[in-house]
C-alpha cells in the first residue's frame, strides 16, 4: 500500500496537544505510516505514555526547545493558545501550521468513502455505532472517534483504506476542512454561541458542510430537522432521511427495565439495542442509513448493535455502591441532559440523581433556564463549579453555578468541589438508586470517587 499522501515533501510532523484524543489518534496513524513524529503536552496521561511506548518524543510542558531541528509542520488543536512557545518557533522558523482539522482533512482524501457524522449531539455514539457495524460487516474501517470503544481499544482504528469513518464538528467551523463522501447529519440545535452568533450562523454552516458533498455522495439527514428544506434544496448529491417520517424510521418502539430499546426498522426487521433511549434509537437509524447505502448486511449491522454497550463516556456504567447503579455520561446540552435522564427513567430504579458539572460560562448562560427544567427531571440534582475547558472560551458571560442551583429550585445543592459531591452521594444514595455524573468536562472522576470513598 502506498504511503499516505499528506503535504508533498513534509515528513516530520509536531504535534503540540498530543494528548488530547484526536491529536493522538492523528499522531498514531502518521507515525503507522512512516512519518516522522513528535509531540508535547501539558501533563503526562495514559494517552501520552501509549505514544511514548510506540517510540513517539513526547515532551511534558510546552516550551520552544521541544521543537526538533528536523520538524517540518506543527500541527495544533483549540485549545493551543496564539503565544505557545512551540507555534511562536515554529513561526519562527517558517514551518507549516496546520490545526487538528485541516490535517484531518488532509488525511480523509487518502481514503475512497470518508464518512463524516456531524450534528449537535451524539456524533460519538453514532460513530461507534457505525465502526461496530462496519467491523461485524468484515469492511476493515479506519475510524477516528471522540470517545474510546472498547472493541477497538481506544478511540481510533487503522483499517484498509477504503471506508475513514470519523466525527465531523461544527465548533469553529472544523468540518469545513473535510471531504465526506457521506455525510451524516444527526441534529441541529443551537451550541457554541461563542461562535456562531446565533441559530442563523450554525444553519449556513451545517449547510455549507453538507455542500462538501460530492454529486456522487450521500447525505444521510434527520427528517426531523426543523426547515429542513434549507440544508438540503439544490443539493446535487443523493439524500436519504432517517426518523420521524424518514426512508429509515422505526416502529413499535419499547424499552426495557435494564435499559435496553427496542424497535423494528420499517422494512428491515427487528433491532434490539443494549443502550437506551428514543435518541440512540436515532442515531441508529442513521447509522443503518449508511449501511445501507453501503449494501452491508442488515443482520449483521443488527447484531452488531445489539451488542453494542455505548462508547466511554456516553451512559457509561461505571459500577455499584449498595445496590445504587453509578452512571457516567458526556451530555453537556439541555437536550442531551433531557435525553440522558429519559433513558435512566425508563430503567427499573427508586431516585434519580444527576451530579451535573455545566461546561462554560457562556453555554450556562444562555441555556440557564431550559438546563434547570430538563435537570428538574432528576428526583436529586447536585451542581458542581462551571468548567471552563482551555482555549475555547473568553469569560465574557456573568453566571455561577448557584445561579443553576437557584433555578432548580427544591432537591438540588451546590457542592463547591468533588470531595463534598462524593461524600453527599456516598451518604445519601439509596438502594435502587441511579446516580449519574454528567458533563463535557473532567466530572468523570467522580464516579470512581463516589464507588472507592
Amino acid at each position: 500500500m502506498d504511503k499516505l499522501k499528506i503535504l508533498t515533501g513534509c515528513e516530520n510532523y509536531h504535534f503540540v496537544g498530543i494528548g488530547g484524543i484526536n491529536m493522538s489518534a492523528l499522531a498514531e496513524i502518521l507515525w503507522s505510516e512512516g512519518f516522522g513524529v513528535s509531540g508535547s503536552d501539558k501533563a503526562n496521561s495514559p494517552t501520552v505514555e501509549k505514544l511514548q511506548g510506540l517510540g513517539i518524543a513526547v515532551a511534558i510542558g510546552h516550551n520552544e526547545a521541544n521543537l526538533p531541528e528536523n520538524a517540518q509542520v506543527l500541527v495544533y488543536n483549540a485549545a493551543v493558545p496564539s503565544d505557545n512557545p512551540e507555534v511562536a518557533e515554529a513561526r519562527r522558523r517558517g514551518l507549516k501550521l496546520l490545526g487538528r482539522a485541516q490535517l484531518l482533512g488532509l488525511l480523509m482524501e487518502n481514503y475512497e468513502y470518508p464518512i463524516c457524522v456531524a450534528g449537535t449531539h451524539g456524533k460519538t455514539t453514532t460513530t461507534s455505532m457505525l465502526a461496530e457495524i462496519f467491523m461485524a460487516s468484515d469492511a476493515d474501517p479506519t475510524v477516528m472517534s471522540g470517545g474510546v470503544l472498547p472493541s477497538m481499544g481506544g478511540a481510533m482504528r487503522i483499517g484498509s483504506r477504503k471506508f475513514f469513518i470519523a466525527e465531523a464538528c461544527e465548533y469553529h467551523d472544523s468540518f469545513l476542512s473535510f471531504f465526506p463522501k457521506v455525510g451524516v447529519i444527526l441534529n441541529l440545535e443551537m451550541d457554541h454561541g461563542d461562535y456562531f452568533g446565533g441559530e442563523a450562523g450554525l444553519r449556513q454552516s451545517f449547510r455549507k458542510f453538507a455542500e462538501l458533498i460530492p454529486r456522487d455522495g450521500l447525505l444521510v439527514i434527520n427528517s426531523g430537522i426543523k426547515g429542513l428544506d434549507e440544508i438540503t434544496k439544490g443539493l446535487e448529491c443523493k439524500i436519504l432521511t432517517f426518523g420521524g417520517n424518514g426512508e429509515i424510521c422505526a416502529c413499535d418502539v419499547e424499552f426495557s427495565a435494564d435499559g435496553c430499546s427496542f424497535c423494528r426498522v420499517e422494512g428491515l426487521g427487528q433491532l434490539t439495542l443494549g443502550v437506551p433511549g428514543d435518541h440512540n434509537i436515532s442515531n441508529a437509524l442513521a447509522a443503518i442509513a449508511v449501511a445501507r447505502h453501503f449494501d452491508l448486511p442488515f443482520d449483521k449491522a443488527a447484531r452488531a448493535l445489539s451488542t453494542f454497550g455505548g462508547a466511554e463516556r456516553r451512559f457509561q456504567r461505571k459500577g455499584q455502591l449498595n445496590g445504587a447503579e453509578i452512571i457516567d455520561d458526556y451530555a453537556h446540552h439541555p437536550t442531551e441532559v433531557t435525553a440522558t435522564i429519559q433513558a435512566a427513567r425508563n430503567m427499573e430504579h427508586n431516585r434519580l440523581w444527576v451530579i451535573f458539572q455545566p461546561h462554560t460560562h457562556e453555554r450556562t448562560a444562555k441555556f440557564l433556564d431550559e438546563f434547570a427544567e430538563a435537570l428538574q427531571g432528576a428526583d436529586k440534582v447536585i451542581i458542581l463549579d462551571i468548567y471552563r475547558p482551555a482555549g475555547r472560551e473568553q469569560e465574557k458571560a456573568v453566571v455561577h453555578a448557584q445561579d443553576l442551583v437557584d433555578k432548580i429550585g427544591a432537591n438540588c445543592h451546590y457542592a463547591p468541589n468533588f470531595e463534598e459531591a462524593a461524600a453527599f452521594v456516598r451518604n445519601n444514595l439509596a438502594k435502587g438508586d441511579i446516580a449519574i455524573t454528567m458533563g463535557a468536562g473532567d466530572i468523570n472522576k467522580l464516579g470512581g470517587m463516589i464507588l472507592g470513598g
